[in-house]
């Protein structure tokens, strides 16, 4: 019998890295996903989300959602994605696909 994690891990940057630029979010790929959606957490306070084509995201130092400004400053990061299938607008998507880390350091 083999166990299969139902998270996958991303690939990139490695969980829990701590790191002084913007990171690129990498995952693994999922057959036949149209897009990504990315949510990015500062604490308990989503601070991003994104839906990118690829299965990479480029970071920023700052940028705006929610109304807000946010930057990429120092402290702790979380990350999950999950697989985006048929039209964006119709909300399909599949399982958590990834979850990491990461901390920006000064």
């Amino acid at each position: 019998m083999t166990a299969t994690p139902s998270v996958l891990y991303a690939l990139a940057p490695a969980r829990n890295a701590r790191l002084k630029r913007p990171p690129v979010l990498r995952w693994p790929p999922v057959t036949g996903a149209r897009y990504y959606n990315v949510q990015l957490f500062r604490g308990k306070r989503k601070i991003l989300s994104a839906w990118p084509a690829k299965h990479r995201l480029r970071l920023h130092r700052s940028w705006s959602f929610g109304g807000h400004r946010h930057r990429l400053g120092p402290g702790h990061y979380r990350w999950f994605v999950w697989p985006g299938f048929g039209a964006r607008a119709a909300r399909h998507y599949g399982p958590l696909l990834a979850q990491s880390s990461f901390s920006m350091r000064r």
